[in-house]
């Protein structure tokens, strides 16, 4: 266990290193970045963050679970800003489904952001997480935005002219001696390298990693299978703002899994693939706030434990039913706009057709995000 954890601190190194870290291009409803502003320097602020949700999945396939998931998620915070360097967060994190009496989630959370050089900055604690890390649906499921919203660990955010990048630890489950459960965490990478940015076009290299790990040995022995899946994506991105209402974007990109470790056959937690590999057409057209996807996947004995469970070849239904090779038509329309100052609704639909059982897995959602703070008052600080 000692030296997987100094293989992760080593990649984790090699990767701020050689591919740095990042703010988010592309900015969308859900996104929460926020840099830290010199005019808020030395001043008190209540702020408040929710997002009202209604998501609705209609699956039949044997791969995923078809489920509605409608309520919302609250983060009020106090905000304090030191410095032009150095600003702070602290508030309590509230998960509320319709239909239960009770939070399915109340807790804490607090986070320090420091800015280390012009483009590079630090994160500490509560972390940019889930939509702000901006990755590709088969390696990230959409629903987790609100499921898994609030991440803690640390995070590296890149943002230069030509790249731009999020490097970040979520450590999702803490154990400490005689704890029988296993430590869960998950290193991450979204990163974008701009070729050529010229007028209205932009060409783009996205890179994204991801390593899941489930391990630890504080617990009396014998010790559960340690579980390492590493996925990866890449590929090219073109983007075209043709004017102020219509942009297009076309993306071929080819991801990839490893199970670097997992149970053995009849285990819990196992895996039937070692590795495979993905392929993902995308064309996306803009017209004023009406978004429109055309995309085609192709699966080869993918598995990605964050992933959108239609794209891979192993069911979270029943484990034991696989399909080698997944083919999918992914349909998508939304509609997102600003409503009110800090506040946005987006509403759309997805579709998941099977080229190989014909079957056509359908979800509709609407969200409502809200944003806003106001000043408290000045404060002074040794």
């Amino acid at each position: 266990m000692a030296s997987f954890k100094k293989k992760i601190l080593y990649l984790f190194s090699v990767i701020f290193l050689t591919v740095m870290v990042n703010h988010l291009y592309a900015q969308n409803i859900f996104t929460s970045y926020e840099p830290i502003r010199k005019n808020q320097t030395g001043k008190l602020y209540f702020q408040f963050e929710s997002t009202s949700f209604f998501q609705n999945n209609e699956y039949f396939s044997p791969f995923a679970y078809g489920y509605t998931g409608i309520g919302f998620f609250a983060r009020p915070s106090i905000n304090y800003t030191f410095s032009r360097r150095l600003k702070m967060k602290g508030g309590i994190y509230l998960l509320k489904f319709s239909g239960l009496d009770h939070f399915s989630q109340s807790i804490p959370f607090f986070s320090v952001q420091y800015k280390i050089s012009k483009s590079l900055e630090l994160v500490m604690g509560n972390i940019y997480g889930t939509a702000n890390h901006q990755l590709e649906e088969p390696l990230f499921r959409i629903d987790r935005y609100y499921r898994n919203h609030l991440e803690s660990g640390l995070q590296f955010l890149w943002n230069s002219k030509h790249f731009q990048s999020d490097l970040w630890l979520n450590w999702e489950n803490f154990i400490w001696f005689g704890d029988k459960a296993q430590e869960q965490l998950t290193v991450g990478n979204s990163s974008r390298l701009f070729l050529l940015k010229r007028g209205k076009l932009r060409l783009v290299v996205p890179i994204q990693l991801l390593v899941k790990h489930k391990g630890g040995q504080l617990a009396p022995g014998p010790h559960p299978t340690l579980t390492t899946v590493v996925n990866g994506l890449s590929g090219l991105r073109f983007q075209l703002k043709v004017n102020e209402k219509t942009s297009l974007r076309f993306s071929q990109l080819i991801a990839f899994y490893k199970g670097v470790s997992h149970p053995a056959i009849g285990e819990s937690g196992y895996l039937p693939y070692d590795q495979g590999w993905g392929t993902y057409t995308k064309f996306i057209l803009r017209w004023k706030h009406l978004h429109f996807q055309a995309a085609y996947w192709f699966g080869h004995q993918f598995i990605a434990p964050l992933g959108e469970t239609q794209f891979q070849s192993v069911s979270e239904i029943n484990p034991d039913f696989v399909r080698e090779n997944r083919k999918l038509i992914t349909p998508r329309i939304w509609y997102s706009r600003s409503i009110a100052k800090g506040v946005k609704l987006q509403a759309g639909a997805n579709g998941y057709y099977d080229c190989t059982s014909h079957q056509f897995d359908y979800s509709y959602d609407l969200y409502i995000h809200i944003n806003t703070d106001f000043f408290l008052k000045k404060v002074r600080h040794n």
